[in-house]
């Protein structure tokens, strides 16, 4: 049973998410488990083990920090109707490599697949463009079109799985300026038009790295919460701590994903994600939470 189902009881809600996710176009795709699998991606099937069960971890803690529970169930057009939801969630990084597009690709398919919460998974990283080659696509129109051309339709820009409530907006056309690109009103109407094409769902950006460029900082004030990916025991802490100055200045919805980690006693190389909480009312200190929780 899925958090959605654990929260408002199975069965109960005048709308399922993934049947209101299936009015959105786009060019439809498959997903290719084996392939997913081979990149260590949480894939159709794979509901046991380690690797799910540290996802559920921070999908709970992520749902909970947006305050993504209190609507579920909800029926869609009411949801709309209210005006945008807190659903744009930006996972960035210090440094190229730690993982934070890997992070993001599972976390939007474990969402969709598991949970059967609509996903939305844009990659924002024009210069590094990684999410993509996940799904196994070539080059297309995407984010930085759609936010380009702002009359353009949604499903000319995104690809819609089948068989699951996942979507996806590539990185799209280069943009020679991109801090300026984002930092654009045609890009704030461009992420709230997505938000408002998922209220009952999330839309995840893949951002790039906040020491590699300066386009995340823009980005970040778009988002409703921020993913901070850490690379366990590589990352320099003084590296990690200039770059979370630099984004919670901006936006202090911040948790942190330990990615690499090795679990006690052996565990396997997924283990775990730890997940952070980073309080912006807490002088600036990373409290360990969730640690030891049960899904």
């Amino acid at each position: 049973m899925g958090l959605i189902e654990r929260a408002i009881g199975a069965g109960e809600g005048p709308t399922d998410p993934a049947q209101a996710y299936a009015r959105l176009d786009g060019a439809p795709f498959d997903i290719d488990a084996a392939r997913m699998r081979k990149l260590g991606v949480y894939a159709p099937g794979s509901s046991g083990g380690p690797h799910a069960y540290e996802l559920r971890v921070i999908k709970r803690r992520l749902l909970r920090r947006i305050g993504f529970l209190q609507r579920a169930g909800r029926d869609p057009r009411a949801l709309r109707n209210a005006g945008r939801q807190r659903n744009l969630v930006l996972v960035t990084s210090t440094r190229p490599g730690e993982g934070k597009s890997f992070i993001a690709v599972n976390l939007a398919m474990s969402l969709a697949l598991e949970e059967r919460i609509p996903v939305c998974l844009v990659d924002a990283d024009t210069a590094r463009p990684r999410l993509r080659s996940y799904f196994g696509f070539e080059p297309s129109p995407g984010l930085v079109d759609l936010i380009d051309q702002p009359d353009s339709d949604l499903a000319s820009v995104s690809r819609k799985a089948t068989g699951a409530p996942l979507s996806f907006v590539g990185e799209g056309t280069r943009v020679a300026n991109p801090t300026e690109f984002f930092a654009s009103a045609k890009a704030k109407r461009a992420f709230a038009r997505l938000s408002l094409s998922f209220p009952e769902g999330l839309v995840l950006i893949d951002a790039p790295p906040v020491l590699a460029t300066t386009e995340t900082i823009a980005l970040a004030r778009l988002a409703d919460e921020i993913v901070f990916v850490v690379e366990a025991d590589s990352t320099p802490q003084p590296a990690i701590a200039s770059a979370l100055d630099e984004v919670i200045e901006i936006n202090p919805n911040v948790s942190l994903v330990l990615n690499r980690c090795l679990a006690p006693a052996g565990g396997s190389y997924y283990s775990a994600y730890e997940y952070y909480e980073k309080r912006a009312d807490a002088g600036g200190e990373a409290a360990p939470e969730g640690q030891g929780d049960k899904p």
